[in-house]
């Protein structure tokens, strides 16, 4: 398999209180999660560079291949998969058929899954739709993606024991903006900022895009290729510079993310603007 989870720093003040305890399951335990990947950095990333207590949940078991996985399900009952596809013996769909015979969707001991995989090949997303997938997901896997991920999780099944009114909210979320538009080339981490800021990291998320229409990832990202469509026009600076000074550990990356926005790649966009 290819790919890996990126690194990230800090941010951030003020604070207002704010009760989490919704957040986690009735009996105020976290919420399990087992990881399924053949590559052993891999493994490594998810246990330390996912803040997994910061959104209910708790990494319970790692698996590298798909037997491995089922043997950790039934011991640990896992709430969360997240498994590779392409693995020795047991692959990803066979492990997620098998799951799914033992805990069908819909009952309470179903756990939600998700793919990831370093390959964008639709007839995997095709054999797995039967199986009730919560999402598929590319390599290389970026830490912000999946924090994102975990607080849709969560707010889908806890609602905030209260909220603010709506003069506080407007007034938080200013500030989280002119934060993020002072400190967008850094890695944002919204944990990081929940904390400081007194709440919840999905009740700020929720809140956030429901203030704006973004995640706070999706923010920083269109601050971020503003900027990058400005030097372009603007500059000689090579797209690798470019990239790495916003806050991108490399250019395929950058380039990926700056052609979901744009429309076009970093080249193609220069290329244009100085022909107009």
């Amino acid at each position: 398999m290819q790919g890996g989870l990126r690194d990230w720093p800090r941010s951030f003040w003020i604070s207002i209180s704010f009760n989490v305890s919704g957040f986690k399951e009735a009996n105020g335990t976290l919420r399990k999660v087992l990881v399924v990947d053949d590559e052993p950095y891999m493994l490594e990333g998810w246990k330390t560079m996912i803040d997994w207590n910061a959104y209910g949940y708790e990494l319970c078991a790692v698996a590298s291949d798909g037997e491995q996985a089922l043997r950790l399900a039934d011991e640990s009952g896992p709430d969360l998969v997240f498994t590779d596809i392409r693995m020795p013996g047991v692959d990803g769909l066979d492990l997620i058929r098998r799951l799914r015979e033992k805990r069908p969707p819909g009952s309470r001991s179903a756990p939600k899954i998700v793919i990831m995989s370093g390959y964008p090949v639709f007839d995997y997303v095709k054999r797995a739709m039967p199986y009730r997938i919560e999402r598929y997901m590319l390599k290389p896997l970026i830490p912000e993606e999946i924090h994102d991920l975990l607080s849709e999780l969560s707010a889908a099944r806890s609602e905030p024991e209260e909220e603010l009114p709506a003069e506080a909210c407007d007034g938080t979320i200013g500030r989280v903006i002119e934060f993020l538009k002072a400190h967008y080339r850094e890695t944002v981490r919204i944990s990081r900022i929940a904390r400081l800021v007194g709440h919840h990291p999905v009740y700020l998320g929720q809140l956030f895009k429901q203030k704006t229409g973004y995640t706070v990832q999706e923010y920083v990202h269109r601050l971020r290729i503003a900027e990058a469509r400005d030097l372009l026009r603007r500059t000689d600076d090579k797209i690798a510079f470019i990239a790495k000074r916003l806050g991108y550990h490399d250019s395929d990356a950058f380039t990926e993310r700056f052609k979901a926005i744009v429309g076009m790649t970093p080249s193609e966009y220069r290329s244009g603007a100085r022909r107009d």
